[in-house]
């Protein structure tokens, strides 16, 4: 009763208390305490301000975000609109890499049966992840996301297989779980063991591992201890992607798990610690030079150190460009988060010195000369660099994050004309020894595989990035079709693979049977190049499987003399209706 605005309400209140009878007095004071709830607030209310912004002071591009609805039902801030999410977690309409005139002329360009067998393929490689390497237990609280034929779960491959369902959220509300249990899984990962970068799916007792397993790391949940500075990156982003992904119901109450936000913190001080690798770092491995501490780097650099590249090969020189890049594009987002989610001071603390840190060490250090034909001196992005003066140029790798992909990678501060420039090195023979062109394909490859098989990511990557610089419509139009094409030429047994002969393509031979990664990265292509969803064409392969199914079951029922399926539906995979969704494919445990 001392605050003035309440004072004569609790005087009164006093004063007509003395004359109530004692047995009316329970009940009034109810009534009396009830009211003054009610009066508390109304004074909040009239006490607080409501941070809407008029639409004047709001940018087109936030009102038209491709991935933030006004609608939502989750705040919106405002800076959240200038930071895209990852592509494959984009809707592929509204990413604008394309006019809708480009896409028709791609469409055009295509044969019927090409533009047939391209959608049917991308498809398949949709629904793939969900139907074969995801595996949900617990209702959806934990999801192990395989990458393919090696039943392990990369950080990084698994953040783009599962990213790629959040733009469909809005009409397939049942993937929510499945993308909250990998988010929830990875965060447990990372908690085991931050310099991990692939793990198992379930728990391997390190006794039972050869000795020469057991000091790489292995064993427990870990299954490969390969430090790649990337795997981080694609947490931090996916979990920004998660939380702008559109009518998500408030997507920050995941987030704010404390497994989630530990998980953030885990990764934030490795990077820390490996800005000053060669004098902090406790990590090793047998493959690095220095008995398994890696080259001798530059701890001033202010750039972050990686032991391994996103193909899981070791570095030449500590500080990989792409990944920092990469780095700078998460620490970005995780501002933001922090801004909207946690709000934490010191977390923001600390991301705001280490991309300051990593941002002026790229610019200084990842930035470098060489010398062109006419002897003049030009500016490009170098691969690697240790600091001292080692330098990786003229080279890179198809595994993403790449030089090639700067611009998909959604760091703010990338120099376009240095791109450019690194970009036309890139793509000749003449300069980088990883470019192959061959009778069949044509495209970079990997020191990871090898020499003349190129890797259909980097045709997915190739087109996406066409659009820039001084390149023509008729250009853009050309580089997407013929990727489109290398594709399907590369598709050898119904699936999207590692790398493929360029002389030969599939007859040449091919690595890995069963690669979601590159299977996530196709669909990106086609629906960006098209303009069109692959849902309808991966629910149609569902349907025809369980048709199929449908049809050798009731084949053995006619034989009884039942044949009412047979007699009354024909098993027409082309009748929806008849037959369960996509979600009855998914693997729950």
């Amino acid at each position: 009763c001392n605050r003035s605005i309440y004072s004569s309400f609790c005087h009164s209140l006093y004063s007509m208390s003395s004359h109530i009878p004692t047995r009316s007095l329970l009940i009034s004071l109810i009534f009396s305490f009830l009211l003054l709830s009610l009066l508390l607030t109304l004074h909040t209310l009239s006490h607080t301000t409501l941070i809407t912004p008029s639409p004047s002071s709001i940018p087109p591009s936030f009102i038209h975000s491709p991935c933030i609805s006004t609608q939502s039902s989750h705040p919106i801030p405002q800076s959240l609109s200038i930071l895209p999410p990852n592509i494959w977690s984009s809707p592929f309409s509204s990413t604008h890499l394309l006019s809708s005139s480009i896409q028709s002329s791609i469409k055009s360009a295509l044969s019927p049966s090409e533009l047939s067998s391209i959608k049917s393929l991308c498809g398949h490689s949709l629904i793939s992840s969900l139907t074969k390497a995801v595996h949900v237990s617990d209702f959806g609280e934990s999801t192990f996301v395989s990458t393919g034929d090696i039943n392990a779960m990369w950080i990084r491959d698994s953040s783009v297989q599962i990213g790629l369902y959040l733009p469909r959220l809005s009409s397939h509300k049942y993937l929510r779980l499945i993308i909250e249990g990998t988010i929830r899984r990875l965060s447990f990962y990372i908690l085991q063991d931050p310099y991990a970068n692939a793990f198992n799916q379930h728990w391997i007792p390190p006794k039972q591992l050869a000795l020469k397993d057991r000091v790489i790391g292995r064993g427990g949940w870990v299954n490969t201890r390969n430090y790649e500075l990337d795997s981080g990156a694609y947490f931090l982003t996916l979990l920004y992607d998660y939380f702008v992904t559109d009518a998500l119901y408030r997507p920050e109450i995941l987030l704010s798990e404390t497994l989630i936000f530990d998980a953030v913190s885990s990764i934030l001080d490795t990077w820390i610690t490996e800005q000053n690798h060669d004098i902090a770092s406790t990590y090793r491995y047998f493959e690095l030079s220095q008995n398994g501490k890696g080259s001798r780097t530059n701890n001033a650099t202010g750039l972050t150190w990686s032991g391994f590249r996103p193909s899981d090969d070791p570095t030449k020189y500590g500080y990989n460009i792409p990944s920092n890049i990469y780095a700078a594009a998460a620490l970005e987002r995780s501002l933001a988060l922090n801004e909207n989610v946690w709000k934490s001071e010191a977390l923001e603390r600390k991301v705001r010195t280490l991309l300051g840190d990593i941002e002026a060490g790229i610019e200084k250090y990842g930035v470098v000369e060489v010398e062109t034909e006419n002897g003049r001196k030009l500016a490009v992005y170098a691969y690697e660099i240790d600091g001292f003066g080692g330098v990786l140029r003229d080279f890179d790798d198809a595994n993403v994050p790449s030089l090639l992909s700067i611009p998909l990678l959604g760091w703010s501060k990338y120099d376009k004309n240095v791109y450019e420039n690194t970009r036309k090195r890139l793509l000749s023979e003449k300069f980088n020894t990883f470019y192959y062109k061959g009778a069949k394909l044509e495209g970079i490859g990997s020191p990871h595989t090898r020499r003349g098989f190129a890797w259909p990511m980097g045709f997915a990557v190739e087109a996406l990035t066409e659009k820039g610089g001084s390149r023509s419509e008729g250009e853009v139009v050309e580089k997407y079709v013929k990727m489109l094409r290398q594709s399907l030429e590369s598709s050898c047994n119904g699936e999207m693979h590692e790398s493929v002969n360029v002389d030969r393509g599939c007859e040449g031979g091919y690595s890995r049977e069963w690669f979601e990664w590159a299977n996530a990265m196709f669909v990106v292509l086609v629906e960006n190049g098209l303009g069109e969803s692959c849902e309808n064409e991966g629910s149609d392969e569902i349907q025809r499987e369980l048709g199929k199914a449908e049809k050798s079951r009731t084949g053995i029922t006619e034989q009884r003399g039942i044949g009412f399926y047979q007699n009354n539906y024909r098993n027409d995979h082309r009748l929806p209706h008849y037959y369960q969704g996509l979600g009855a494919a998914i693997q729950h445990n």
